[in-house]
Formats: structure tokens, sequence, C-alpha cells
């Protein structure tokens, strides 16, 4: 059974007011981390799908709201990281039209058995509010069910049993850091779902006494 992953990219970190700049999400199989074929980054960036959100919309008509201080933290990031921001009437979602979008991939990939976030306080809690301001809630929890949403980082700290200092839960998960430091884009949604998919990976071939992967 399928497992399906979510994050949104968004100014600011209040999650019941912030707008919503893009959402990327996957399906993943959890008996693959096992297997002679394991995810790579490459191939979990390249089957991820993204949505660009109608931040003008979220604004005007849903109540969402920024500060100075969130705008600026992603005018200081690079070019590239800031391109979704930038309105593209041939790209930009509405609410309804993002849900539709989610539920139509949910609908082809069949029955999901756990989905994932890194932090469940924030991307449920959009998802929700974004369904909501929608009138899809049942429909989309029809496919991801309450009970069934899981927490990327406290599945990771839980595994180092909470005591590693440092970023644990956002550690390198291949043996080549420089490799990945070059290859992985940190703040680009796809990026981010692929690295938790091969930070869970890591983890049950470690336990499995597997090799790791590389890139």
């Amino acid at each position: 059974m399928k497992h399906f992953i979510i994050d949104f990219e968004t100014i600011g970190q209040n999650s019941r007011l912030v707008p919503a700049i893009d959402c990327s999400y996957t399906t993943f199989e959890w008996d693959r981390f096992t297997s002679n074929n394991p995810y790579s980054l490459r191939e979990l960036v390249e089957h991820a799908q993204q949505a660009k959100f109608d931040i003008k919309d979220q604004m005007g008509n849903h109540g969402c709201e920024f500060s100075d201080r969130d705008l600026q933290w992603w005018l200081d990031q690079p070019p590239e990281l800031r391109r979704n921001m930038k309105p593209n009437p041939e790209l930009d979602l509405t609410a309804a039209q993002f849900i539709d979008k989610l539920i139509g991939y949910l609908q082809r990939e069949g029955e999901i058995q756990y989905w994932w976030s890194r932090s469940n306080s924030f991307d449920p809690v959009i998802l929700d509010r974004i369904a909501s301001n929608a009138g899809k809630l049942d429909q989309l929890g029809a496919y991801l069910k309450w009970w069934s949403v899981r927490d990327t980082r406290t599945y990771i700290d839980a595994k180092f049993d909470f005591n590693v200092p440092g970023k644990k839960n956002g550690f390198v998960p291949v043996s080549n850091i420089k490799k990945w430091e070059y290859n992985f884009n940190a703040h680009d949604s796809k990026h981010d779902i692929a690295a938790d998919i091969l930070r869970l990976q890591t983890i049950v071939r470690a336990e499995a006494d597997l090799e790791q992967i590389e890139i």
C-alpha cells in the first residue's frame, strides 16, 4: 500500500493565516526502502507533483496575511527559490483548483496507508484550511484520513532516541555530503519531500543492515 507526503512553502509560519506559495506532494512505497531498487533523490524529485498558488487570491478572498518580516525572509533567498512567488496566470491555482488537482492525483494513486508531513501542526493544518475554503474537506478526507497522518520529524527523532545533538531530523541521507549539498535545494518543496523520504529510507535500511544509497 502507498504512502503520501506533502510540503507547503508559505510566507510566514502561522498555519491558520499564511498564504501558500506552492505545494509539492508524491506517493512512495515503504517496501522499496529495503529492496534492491531503493529511491534516489533524482527519481523522487522528478516524480513529485507541484502546484503553484495564486497568492493574491488567498489574500483577497480567504483572509490570508503575512508580515514584512515574513516577506523579507523570502526576499533574502536566492532568485531561483523566489520564482514561485511571482504571479503567473498560466500556473496560479485557487484553493478549489488546487484541491481538485490533488484529489484527482489521489484517485489515480489508489488507497493511502499513511500520509506524512514535516510537523503535523503546520502542513496538515494548511491543507485542512485550503480544503475547507474550497468546500472539499470531506472529499479530501476520503483519501487522506485524519487518523493516518504521520510526522517525519518525530519519526526520525524517535529513531535517534531524541538524543542526538544538532539538526538530527534534517540529517544528510547519503554518505557523500558534498554531493548532497551540490544537488539538494533547501526550501524547494520538491526537494524537501524527497529529502524526507530518503531520510526515512536511510533509517529503515540501516535497521535492516543494508547499504546506503547515493544520489
